[in-house]
């Protein structure tokens, strides 16, 4: 059986595994992008310390964090250009693919197990149908994961982009000291690691406005500033979480991922953002079935690498 190199590439750091076809990830090592001259640098040091108790991966899956076209990829954080053709010509990989990062998060969903995501309302059956995952971090990634046929297919998006605004009473003068900031209110403008920021200077206009991170820390120490920010930001997501379930009518499901929601993990109130997911009249009870979940496993964009290469070998 074939390995496949899998890897996460992400602004600060890149991840890399071994997959075999419809197997989970091993062999993860993680590696922080400011110690390496490029990806390349990644792949080399990753293969060398796999040694010979591991077989070589003769293909590879990449996820990448920025807009896939073509084969040379720029990320969007960093100042990488990933060349497919030139990492398949220096380790003789048979092909080389590469997914937008939330396109991979999409492939991952299937491979899911039980305790690799918790849910954010009533724990509900599965059905068969489309799925959605998004998730905020630097941006606001969103993809899609859709039947077809006897397999899936995950259509990438920017959905992140779209207009985004208020819809209860005491949201209207927080999103007009937002726009006062920017050319145009986005749902990334508020559900991002920059948006966790501009809510808190929206919510607290008086005081100094921490960094995302610093934020994160003190609503985990029970800041009541700090708290009331998360508060207005897991209402948000769990409204824009239904806007995407309405788009793609998600009735498989609709996936929370992202660095920032991995930091709050249970500061976000998983009522109060089921319940924004289902303010969505007149579709309230097709919302009610729909089942919403938090991503709490350690490397899902891998597992969805892992999972295109076995659509790729047929086996998806």
């Amino acid at each position: 059986m074939n390995n496949t190199l899998v890897a996460d590439i992400g602004g600060s750091n890149t991840r890399l595994a071994v997959a075999g076809v419809s197997s989970r990830p091993q062999h993860v090592l993680a590696f922080a992008n400011d110690t390496l001259g490029g990806l390349e640098a990644a792949i080399e040091s990753y293969l060398i310390d796999i040694g010979p108790a591991e077989r070589r991966p003769d293909a590879a899956v990449l996820a990448i964090a920025g807009p896939v076209g073509g084969r040379r990829i720029a990320l969007t954080n960093r100042a990488w250009e990933v060349d497919l053709d030139a990492i398949q010509r220096r380790f003789g990989f048979r092909y080389v693919r590469a997914l937008n990062d939330f396109e991979a998060l999409a492939w991952a969903l299937p491979w899911l197990e039980p305790e690799d995501a918790r849910p954010l309302g009533p724990e509900l059956p599965a059905r068969n149908g489309p799925r959605a995952v998004l998730g905020p971090g630097t941006g606001l990634g969103v993809a899609a994961l859709v039947p077809e046929g006897h397999s899936w297919f995950a259509l990438a998006t920017e959905a992140g982009h779209m207009s985004f605004g208020p819809a209860l009473g005491d949201e209207w003068p927080l999103f007009a000291r937002i726009a006062e900031e920017v050319e145009v209110v986005t749902a990334e403008t508020v559900l991002s690691g920059p948006g966790l920021e501009r809510l808190y200077r929206a919510i607290h206009p008086g005081l100094s406005v921490p960094r995302a991170h610093e934020i994160e820390a003190a609503a985990r120490a029970d800041d009541p500033a700090a708290l009331a920010v998360v508060a207005m930001f897991a209402r948000l997501l769990g409204r824009f979480a239904g806007n995407i379930a309405l788009a793609f009518n998600a009735i498989g499901g609709v996936y929370v991922a992202g660095g920032v929601t991995a930091k709050l993990g249970t500061l976000i109130d998983a009522p109060a953002f089921r319940e924004a997911f289902l303010a969505h009249p007149p579709h309230r009870r097709l919302l009610e079935v729909i089942p919403t979940s938090l991503i709490t496993c350690e490397e899902p964009g891998l597992f969805g690498c892992a999972a295109y290469a076995a659509y790729l070998a047929g086996e998806g």
